[in-house]
């Protein structure tokens, strides 16, 4: 097979065809040579070159207008903004600045980063500021954009109802939209986190390579919160890939893979997540580095997802299950846009067929979502789950078979908007 593919695509290729008519030419010349006057031979040999002239002269004008179509790189932005914003907390983590009238969010890190501008591929541009005494931050020569301007998290101590220290998350989040000439002053609030078990990384593009491999996908779960989490129940599932009009109203969010840990939901104390720690879940449970030299070593993941409707091999991990005897397809997520719920597996439901009549949905209620997370390597893309869930994308820029996970900026990092929440990784980090 390979050598048949090997001499059918030999046999296409632009060089090879145009080596074969000057061969042609060649082979007229020799069949005539013998039987030709000086005449016959000028004109055959004339006919060659004006051929090879009009070629010549064909591909320069080709290279011209297609010169001529390029733009140079521009040298100046589009447009030219001056932001300024200042951010007060209002959670009583900083005192009040009594010339100021406002508690000021001083000398902390921001971060404000563009939707449309990147410094390299997958990556956005980014500008980094500091809070001054006042809370404010300023930056100028800003471009048309939309911006997402974010503080990171920093772990503050307070005491809590008792006396003791505690540790909240603190940040400041908001989405600015620069699409006027004109200078911009701003407010931004301060907000917490709550704490919770959540999805903290995801590799779904596949490794670096020609053979379509991307089977050592991975999800990867941590306990934000100070107290232990249990995994007994919990359902792990990958999000419908159609657009869905009533995305924003549903009371539910419509999944197709729909994998279970085992245990019984919300009351099973079987299988403990400790505070800090990380739970892997390999599609595959083995080490793929033994077909893809790129590819992952997943044989340490203590779960994967498994589907035991479809034949395939159950590898030494625990099992989360797919539970949908109709599904006979494994988890896989697609590799450039999907999304991931984890749901607490307390309630769901069987919903509709697609419009092909083979697929059905299946309902899961939104007030049993523990997180949600979706991602796209387009910005602009389709949102598959509701904002109300996930404001934002992971995965802006990352393309497929790149070799790249997505992963939060800081392990528990959560705002409800991907893109903010998370960064793109160039080397995964399983379990860690």
């Amino acid at each position: 097979m390979s050598e048949r593919k090997s001499a059918i695509c030999h046999s296409e290729s632009p060089i090879n065809r145009g080596e074969e008519s000057l061969n042609s030419i060649f082979t007229i010349k020799r069949f005539l040579a013998p039987h030709r006057n000086d005449n016959v031979g000028y004109f055959t040999f004339r006919h060659y070159e004006e051929n090879k002239m009009n070629k010549v002269l064909y591909l320069i004008m080709l290279c011209f207008i297609i010169s001529s179509c390029v733009h140079d790189i521009p040298t100046e932005k589009d447009g030219s903004f001056i932001y300024s914003a200042v951010i007060i907390d209002t959670l009583g983590i900083f005192p009040v600045d009594a010339s100021l009238g406002y508690a000021p969010f001083k000398n902390r890190s921001v971060t404000i980063e563009s939707n449309s501008y990147f410094e390299s591929m997958g990556n956005s541009k980014k500008y980094y500021l500091v809070t001054d005494n006042s809370g404010r931050i300023t930056i100028d020569n800003l471009a048309y954009s939309g911006y997402l301007l974010y503080s990171e998290f920093v772990d503050t101590l307070k005491a809590d109802s008792t006396g003791a220290p505690d540790t909240v998350n603190v940040g400041a989040l908001k989405a600015v939209e620069l699409t006027k000439n004109i200078s911009t002053n701003d407010t931004i609030y301060t907000s917490t986190v709550l704490p919770n078990l959540v999805v903290n990384e995801i590799y779904y593009a596949g490794p670096i390579n020609k053979a379509f491999y991307f089977f050592d996908q991975f999800v990867e779960l941590y306990n934000a919160s100070n107290e232990t989490k249990y995994l007994d129940g919990l359902i792990v599932a990958r999000a419908r890939q159609s657009l869905n009009p009533d995305l924003e109203t549903n009371d539910f969010v419509q999944v197709l893979n729909t994998n279970q840990f085992p245990g019984t939901p919300l009351t099973g104390r079987e299988y403990p997540v400790e505070p800090g720690e990380f739970v892997l879940i390999a599609g595959d449970a083995l080490d793929h580095s033994q077909y893809i030299e790129t590819a992952l070593d997943l044989s340490h993941a203590g779960w994967e997802f498994y589907n035991p409707y479809c034949g395939e091999e159950d590898n030494p991990a625990n099992n989360v299950t797919n539970i949908i005897e109709s599904r006979t397809i494994d988890f896989m997520l697609n590799l450039v846009e999907n999304a991931i719920v984890l749901a607490d597996g307390s309630e769901w439901e069987y919903g509709e067929f697609s419009e092909s009549g083979y697929t059905q949905f299946i309902h899961i209620p939104i007030n049993t979502v523990i997180d949600a997370v979706d991602y796209s390597c387009n910005s602009e893309g389709t949102k598959e789950f509701t904002r109300r869930l996930d404001a934002g994308y992971a995965g802006v820029g990352l393309s497929k078979y790149s070799g790249k996970s997505v992963e939060r900026r800081i392990p528990g990092f959560d705002t409800n908007n991907s893109r903010v929440d998370f960064i793109n990784l160039d080397v995964p980090t399983p379990g860690y």
